[in-house]
């Protein structure tokens, strides 16, 4: 148990050390200014009223947004929900992204005509960023950045988002669904059900590593135990 309240002591200072910086279900996010591809200004309220799709990308970068994207298509040919239903919206984080870089990016990775691609100023940039809980930093003249698609309900809040290009169109179905108005009990407790299985398993881990110093403990008083045997001479 000493080792267990060490344990979870170090683990309780260190993550005070660290800022986390993820999406908050229920947090409206930035009503930002932004610019499309053909070069009109536009405003991120004018998605309210649907479910919108924001997938957070750059036009420079050939590897993990290309993936994004990519697996955003695939799971949407695969969705069962109406298109009609919701908003898709690709943002890129770069400031250098202009109207005409983004309308050359939508030909060149063949985003669907449905889908609203646009960039913004820095600070709009980073007020939306930070309204959805997204890092982005620069690596030279790239960026490093998660691999996140986030879900808006009608109202512009937060209410589901997924991490990584593992996902499928009935994930996709799920997240629009909640973005709907559905009930995320999962989803809402999710963090309260990471904490209990964490704790779980040190429990689980401290028992084990316990019983086998028990063991060895009576293994070798056993082995100390043994009569032994006289040693025969010869005479």
């Amino acid at each position: 148990m000493l080792v267990l309240f060490v344990l979870v002591a170090l683990s309780a200072n260190l993550r005070g050390n660290v800022v986390d910086l993820a999406p908050e279900r229920g947090r409206t996010v930035a009503s930002i200014n932004w610019t499309d591809e053909t070069g009109r200004p536009r405003q991120l309220s004018q998605f309210s009223g649907y479910p919108l799709i924001l997938l957070p990308i750059y036009s420079r970068c050939r590897g993990a947004c290309v993936q994004n994207v990519d697996r955003l298509k695939e799971a949407l040919a695969n969705s069962s929900t109406d298109p009609r239903q919701f908003r898709i919206l690709l943002f890129s984080f770069d400031v250098t992204d202009s109207p005409a870089v983004l309308a050359k990016y939508r030909q060149r990775e063949n985003v669907p005509l449905g889908w609203s691609i646009g960039a913004a100023s820095q600070s709009n940039i980073d007020a939306l960023l930070d309204s959805i809980g997204v890092q982005v930093g620069k690596a030279g003249t790239e960026f490093t950045h998660p691999n996140i698609v986030v879900f808006l309900d009608p109202k512009l809040r937060i209410a589901k988002w997924i991490y990584g290009t593992d996902y499928s169109g009935g994930d996709v179905d799920l997240a629009l669904k909640v973005a709907g108005g559905e009930n995320d009990w999962i989803g809402r407790h999710s963090q309260m059900l990471y904490a209990l299985l964490l704790f779980s398993g040190s429990i689980l881990c401290v028992a084990l590593c316990y019983h086998l110093v028990q063991l060895t403990s009576l293994r070798r008083s056993s082995r100390d135990a043994s009569p032994i045997e006289p040693v025969a001479t010869d005479r």
